[in-house]
């Protein structure tokens, strides 16, 4: 087959020297390498020099060197070269500063900017060397922000007259804010976030791309259907809940203690020498800045330094204190420009409140009970149907309170009290949107400032109460319960739970589809209801049979006594302590085996309907399981105090210590296996103190609990 040559190939073969030593970082060859045939070679500086079209002076900066990029323009035979090389772009038109905003010297940005002065080489019209775009209209300063290059972009913002041509992108408009939260740049934004400007770019879908993009912003336009930048910088925050420390709820106890005994300051923040130029401060700023000398001699400052360091030094030898450490940087990051969105955002002074004709009543429709065929009419009207919202429609604080960002939710009502009482379009409020989504945090939140009653008197559109929207399954993610029969006992919590705070006469409440909120509920809940009955009559099978086993052996163990009997039929060992443990823990072992089996044997006999979920079902379950793990305890337990008495092994420390080690490991296994179940027990136990908090009198709990002052938000329904 014949092989044709590229007419016009992307860079030419002869650079595949100076290639192989720009990989190898051996620039002294790379540099000597145009050096020869210096005419011919040197005008070789400013051809494609790789397939991304860069040549070679973009590859240049790579060795962070300034006098070899200076070294390198030199060679150029004229002028108009020089200036060529400074503007020329690559494939996709990334300039030779667009390329400096990787290096980590920053006097990168000062050799270019120079070279240009020295020689002269600017022409009346040509733009600022910061200013050129590439072919998404980013400038370098864009671009520095962009990548999380924050010394770079303070350095680089030294030499602009303005920051408003380097904060949106040509293209689509994208503001280097929102990239660099998207980005996860926290310390970009909290950068960005102290220029004049910023406020505008922070609430971009109302000012900045709507006014850009579609001036008269007319309703159903392509932009307002696409643009993933159709947000304000606030509501992208409230999409990521990663990166907030209420996201590590789930955290086990060490992750947290080591999170909180760390210093606030971040394990990457060091002192920036490249501070913003002090020629523009005032005479405030210079006076704080002598005030924080002098607080950095203190006894406290120099303490707290010094246990930095410590912290730095354990850091580098332990890698999950370096995560644990710098997500602790990233959260605290996250607050700071939480905090100044939070202050310029009045998103939620667009409400609905009376937009809507109310609806107070509606009676249930009388009609025979057939359940087939009203799921099958359900599921038919309720088929998925994937339409867009309007981001206009999810303000920040119902967008954190989807995704159970307790940190924005606080800080927005306590900035700004009256957002609590926020209407979106469809009539949903904060209270509405926490609970479809089952976030538990911001509805306990919402309770402490007593508005619960009020918000939970709205009723949204298609004639759904705060009941139905607890009934949807739309939003139901599975939950943080072990097995299905724990995920539908904690729905049927919910229900009941989120009920008392509902006007009473909104239990018998319609919906557009003619079902009232328990209706709703058994239907949506039918197919949890099939998984959860199957579940549980199987584990409840396999756990009997486990059980009769157990009560076999220890049953057996009980008439076959470690060291036989003497001929009057007593034990011979009966005066050793271990035999007394024997026999306890054999008994033990046996009446929490044979009660085990009651507990699942009931289950089997039971109904299987849906309210035998709420409590019966599972408190059974829990306590089949809590026992079937003692009886297994206390089995092992008796065998190793067996070994023991047979062996007599008392006098030998070492051979007890690892005979207790062998019989406790199963014991430890099969607690590890059944990890989950101990956290539906525990879950179970925290039920049962709040239950018999109920028994005891108010006035004794009161004395046992230290007064708080609560916020009353009522008043702002």
């Amino acid at each position: 087959m014949e092989i044709r040559e590229e007419e016009n190939p992307k860079f030419d073969l002869k650079m595949e020297e100076p290639q192989k030593y720009a990989l190898l970082g051996k620039w002294n060859y790379f540099k000597n390498y145009f050096k020869k045939d210096d005419h011919q070679r040197a005008a070789d500086l400013i051809e494609p020099f790789n397939l991304a079209r860069k040549n070679a002076i973009h590859i240049a900066v790579r060795s962070d060197d300034p006098d070899l990029i200076r070294e390198l323009l030199d060679m150029l035979p004229e002028d108009s070269d020089r200036r060529k090389a400074l503007r020329m772009g690559t494939a996709h038109l990334n300039t030779l500063m667009h390329q400096v905003v990787f290096c980590e010297n920053l006097d990168m940005v000062e050799t270019l900017l120079n070279y240009e002065m020295e020689k002269k080489l600017k022409q009346p019209g040509d733009e600022n060397l910061l200013e050129l775009v590439n072919d998404i209209g980013e400038t370098p300063v864009y671009q520095a922000a962009k990548h999380g290059r924050l010394r770079m972009l303070k350095r680089m913002s030294r030499y602009v007259d303005s920051m408003e041509p380097h904060l949106y992108r040509n293209s689509d408009f994208a503001s280097n804010l929102h990239i660099a939260i998207i980005g996860l740049h926290f310390d970009v934004a909290m950068w960005l976030s102290k220029k004049e400007v910023i406020k505008k770019v922070a609430s971009a879908y109302v000012e900045g791309i709507n006014e850009k993009v579609e001036p008269d912003e007319k309703e159903g336009s392509e932009n307002e259907k696409d643009g993933n930048f159709r947000l304000s910088c606030l509501q992208l925050l409230s999409r990521m809940p990663s990166v907030f420390r209420s996201s590590n709820a789930q955290a086990g106890i060490a992750h947290n203690l080591i999170y909180d005994c760390l210093p606030n300051k971040g394990y990457d923040d060091e002192e920036d020498e490249d501070n913003d130029d002090v020629s523009t401060r005032g005479k405030e700023d210079l006076e704080s800045g002598k005030n924080k000398v002098k607080k950095s001699f203190s006894p406290s400052a120099v303490s707290s330094t010094i246990y930095y360091v410590i912290c730095k030094h354990v850091a580098k030898e332990w890698d999950i204190v370096k995560e644990i450490w710098k997500k602790k940087q990233k959260n605290m990051q996250a607050n700071e420009v939480a905090d100044f969105l939070v202050s310029i955002d009045n998103s939620w002074r667009d409400t609905n409140h009376g937009d809507r004709p109310r609806t107070e009543v509606v009676l249930p429709v009388i009609q025979p009970t057939n359940v087939a065929r009203t799921r099958k009419a359900f599921q038919e009207r309720t088929s998925f149907n994937l339409t867009p919202v309007k981001s206009k429609d999810y303000t920040p604080l119902l967008l954190a309170a989807s995704t159970g960002i307790i940190e924005i939710v606080e800080k927005i009502i306590d900035v700004h009290p009256d957002a609590v009482s926020h209407v979106q379009r469809n009539g949903q409020n904060v209270l509405h949107i926490a609970v479809k989504h089952r976030q538990k945090k911001i509805y306990k939140h919402l309770k402490k400032f007593k508005v619960l009653n009020g918000l939970g008197s709205h009723i949204a559109s298609h004639d759904r109460t705060l009941l139905h929207q607890v009934a949807r399954m739309d939003y139901y993610d599975g939950g943080n319960q072990p097995g299905v029969v724990f995920q539908l006992q904690d729905e049927l919590h919910w229900f009941e739970g989120v009920k008392k705070i509902v006007p009473s006469h909104f239990q018998l409440f319609c919906n557009d589809d003619k079902l009232t909120a328990r209706e709703l509920f058994d239907l949506e809940h039918s197919e949890m209801l099939e998984e959860a009955q199957e579940w549980i009559k199987g584990t409840a099978q396999s756990c009997s049979a486990v059980s009769v086993l157990v009560a076999t052996v220890v049953f057996a163990a009980a008439y076959t006594v470690p060291g036989g009997t003497n001929e009057h039929g007593v034990p011979n060992l009966i005066n050793s302590p271990l035999f007394l443990f024997f026999t306890v823990m054999d008994v033990v072992g046996l009446a929490t085996s044979l009660i085990s089996v009651m507990m699942f044997l009931s289950i089997l006999t039971s109904p299987f309907q849906m309210q035998e979920f709420h409590k019966s079902l599972p408190r059974k379950l829990t306590m089949g399981f809590t026992l079937l793990f003692i009886s297994l305890t206390t089995t092992l337990l008796a065998f190793g105090s067996t070994i023991l008495l047979i062996i007599r092994v008392e006098n030998k420390k070492w051979s007890s210590s690892l005979l207790y080690s062998a019989t406790f490991l199963p014991v430890t296994l099969f607690g590890l296996t059944q990890f989950p179940i101990v956290i539906a027990i525990k879950y179970r136990m925290k039920r049962l103190r709040k239950t018999l908090e109920k028994i005891i009198p108010n006035d004794i709990i009161s004395l046992s609990k230290k007064p708080t002052h609560k916020r009353d938000y009522s008043k702002y329904l």
